[in-house]
């Protein structure tokens, strides 16, 4: 499976935070499944990091190296479909992590029940 991770999930996964779903950490640990973070996300973290609302101080490369996680940069074609989404999110991020996922046939691995309401594969 290719899962996306949501920017919380890279927040809690490390620290082993009990808001993580035990689905979702066994997915992210089977090494059967590939792991991937949106360069949206990966500037959301970075940018939430920057203005210290998370306490979370290692950077991206030493969270997802021991998980073989890699950044995929956001496909033009997503821009489109992203515009086009319902606003079921406020977020816009979101919106274009969801675009992100359904456009690169990605498994969204997110808490966020409001993404769970677009028609896009989500686990949790």
């Amino acid at each position: 499976m290719r899962l996306l991770l949501d920017t919380h999930v890279l927040i809690w996964f490390p620290t082993a935070d009990p808001r993580l779903s035990a689905a979702a950490r066994q997915a992210i640990e089977n090494p059967s499944n590939e792991i991937f973070v949106s360069a949206v996300t990966a500037f959301e973290l970075t940018d939430l990091q920057g203005r210290e609302r998370v306490a979370m101080k290692e950077d991206l490369t030493t969270i997802g190296e021991p998980l073989g996680l890699s950044i995929v940069d956001f496909p033009a074609e997503a821009w489109a479909l992203a515009a086009t989404l319902p606003r079921i999110h406020r977020d816009p991020v979101d919106r274009m992590m969801v675009a992100h996922a359904v456009v690169g046939g990605f498994t969204l691995v997110t808490a966020d029940r409001n993404v769970h309401r677009y028609p896009v594969p989500t686990l949790w």
